[in-house]
């Protein structure tokens, strides 16, 4: 299923009459290469007629010092031999170098039977890169919608639409995985080869956006598709004939008389295992899951007392320590600390794509590699690193990619997060990247354990227990012997956390906090915990002061353990390969993989390298 239609600066199925394909792009350079035609797509007619935009990612490698016309893009109607859309792109339009920038070209796509022709023409005065070429519209915006409904119902069963996002992670996880693909151009062939799965329509009210996600909820519970008034006539005439199950227009005038409707009348229906938080405005992504799984879809601010008042009573009737807050949240602080309250982790994947086929993959998952030997405990400093964010289900699809697949990884000993969860809900890919891990690369567990949670908020301890008996089940069918604990971005663990940890996880070989003091205790004389020196770096120059910094401090008398956890929005790779490059000559430190950082820590701390096994 496409999602977008996307058109692929690189794809050489497409016309280049200069430049050369460039990773992600199609990419002339200045001085060597002649201007012309970068890239032209012809007889396009996919495009739906009426009024759209044709949003062209562009990049160059340099800031100019005079303006001038870099390119021009057009969009031209080849029956009618006329441009309906156009732009020029001057040099200071660029806001940054080496990041792909939208220039958008408004136009009105007229009907079909008029094929149309993409083109970028470079003026060969700086070089520069197209990434790709996307149309949006209102009209394709409703149709892929509805699809996604329709996608949570056909694959609730058995995994057989998958989303072609059209980026670089889309198809990488089909051929990563091996799933057999067959492409679909025309999204609404789907809908008729899965016209059986499909019981009638859910209409939302567009004056009313929370109405939305009332539509998915009973789109779940009706084994219905949610649908736009503008594709009424279309669903209801053939081939699909769809009737229209429950319309909403008009019953609601307020986002609370939404939910308090949903309450009242459709929560009970719905599991309470899991409730989704997804904002109206994400009409895709998460919502097929929500389908698959029959849950209630909700939008609601715990920073708003009347809304607070109404989240709560959901909350509150879900399971404490094992239930799901699937989604984000308007605040993330404010709605982690309101689950946290009531025994409930969030779990961060409002974007996420595809979730129905990436949990339906084999659930047999590789143990990761046998780790390297654990080098004698010296009077040094030892050095960790662990890349943050992996508990956040979107990131791991897509982002994370752009770590994984980097050229160099495996170069420097890293620890990447990622989320126990991953056992149920991406089996494939934790397979996966157990398989193709480096003897540098481990995997440890985000934020905090089985879902992202504050743990000090939590007031129940008996059900904290739960939680982490539950995590470290997942954990040890994962592979995952390092746990990385949030409570807020700079709080520390409470002492009573701790043990509560030490008591139900004894397996780990240790987990991390925040707090940035770089402080080691030991819980339950048997689990040693971290407050990082920098829980979440987000420069190249936090990865090396915060040692620098740590060093100054050292008496010299004991070995010193410097812990960095770094952000992946602003960190990169190759700032991870140049921190561990600048203290490569220092024979003091010595940079480590967060498991053998902790195995070193027990160590001296008096415990055994390894913890006993446990049943």
């Amino acid at each position: 299923m496409n999602e977008k239609l996307v058109y692929e600066g690189e794809d050489g199925a497409y016309g280049h009459e200069t430049g050369r394909a460039d990773g992600d792009g199609w990419k002339a350079t200045e001085g060597t290469d002649e201007a012309g035609l970068l890239f032209s797509a012809k007889d396009v007619t996919d495009i739906p007629a009426g009024e759209t935009k044709a949003i062209f990612h562009l990049s160059v490698d340099r800031f100019a010092d005079e303006n001038h016309v870099v390119a021009k893009l057009e969009v031209k109607d080849r029956k009618a031999n006329t441009v309906i859309g156009s732009l020029d792109v001057m040099s200071w339009d660029f806001n940054s170098v080496n990041g792909a920038q939208a220039f958008e070209v408004p136009l009105a796509a007229p009907d079909s039977g008029h094929p149309l022709e993409i083109r970028v023409i470079w003026t060969g005065k700086q070089s520069l890169k197209l990434h790709d070429v996307e149309f949006s519209s209102p009209a394709r915006e409703a149709e892929v919608a509805m699809i996604y409904s329709l996608q949570g119902l056909v694959n609730k069963s058995q995994p057989r639409i998958y989303k072609d996002n059209g980026t670089y992670s889309g198809k990488y996880w089909l051929e990563a995985l091996k799933l057999d693909f067959e492409p679909v151009k025309d999204n609404w062939q789907l809908l008729e080869k899965y016209r059986s799965s499909v019981k009638g329509l859910i209409v939302y009210d567009p004056d009313v956006p929370d109405t939305y996600n009332l539509a998915t909820t009973i789109a779940g519970l009706k084994e219905a598709v949610v649908a736009s008034p503008s594709l009424l006539d279309r669903l209801a005439g053939e081939p699909y004939k769809l009737p229209i199950l429950e319309d909403l227009r008009g019953k609601y005038k307020t986002k609370l008389e939404v939910y308090e409707d949903l309450y009242d009348h459709y929560w009970k229906e719905t599991t309470h295992r899991v409730i989704i938080g997804l904002t109206p405005d994400i009409k895709t992504h998460l919502r097929e899951y929500a389908i698959a799984i029959r849950a209630s879809v909700i939008w609601l601010n715990p920073g708003v007392p009347e809304e607070e008042q109404l989240l709560d009573r959901f909350l509150g009737d879900m399971p404490y320590g094992t239930g799901l807050y699937l989604g984000w949240w308007p605040d993330e602080q404010a709605g982690v600390e309101k689950t946290s309250e009531f025994g409930i982790a969030t779990v961060a994947a409002d974007w996420s794509d595809n979730l129905t086929v990436l949990g339906g993959t084999p659930r047999k998952i590789t143990p990761p590699k046998a780790a390297p030997v654990k080098p004698p405990l010296e009077n040094k400093v030892y050095v960790t690193y662990i890349l943050s964010d992996g508990d956040n289900l979107q990131y791991m699809e897509k982002a994370f990619l752009n770590f994984w697949s980097h050229p160099e990884r495996g170069k420097i000993p890293l620890g990447w997060t990622v989320s126990p969860l991953m056992v149920d809900a991406m089996p494939g890919i934790l397979d996966y990247l157990n398989r193709t891990a480096t003897d540098q690369d481990v995997l440890v567990s985000g934020p905090s354990g089985l879902g992202y949670t504050y743990p000090n908020n939590w007031t129940d301890k008996e059900g904290l227990a739960t939680f982490f008996q539950r995590t470290k089940d997942y954990m040890e069918r994962a592979g995952i012997r390092v746990l990385t604990v949030w409570n807020t971005v700079t709080g520390t663990t409470a002492p009573e956390v701790g043990e509560i940890i030490a008591d139900n996880v004894p397996s780990l070989l240790g987990f991390t906090s925040q707090g940035n003091t770089g402080v080691v205790s030991v819980y339950g004389n048997a689990v040693p915990g971290q407050e990082l020196h920098k829980g979440y770096a987000s420069s190249e120059g936090d990865l090396i002061d915060n040692v620098r910094d740590a060093i100054k401090r050292w008496d010299r008398k004991s070995p010193l353990f410097v812990g960095i956890q770094a952000n992946p929005w602003q960190v990169t790779y190759e700032n991870f390969v140049n921190a561990v490059a600048y203290f490569q000559d220092d024979k003091d430190v010595i940079v480590v993989r967060p498991d053998i950082y902790f195995q070193l820590i027990r160590e001296s701390k008096g415990l055994p390298p390894d913890p006993p096994e446990t049943n």
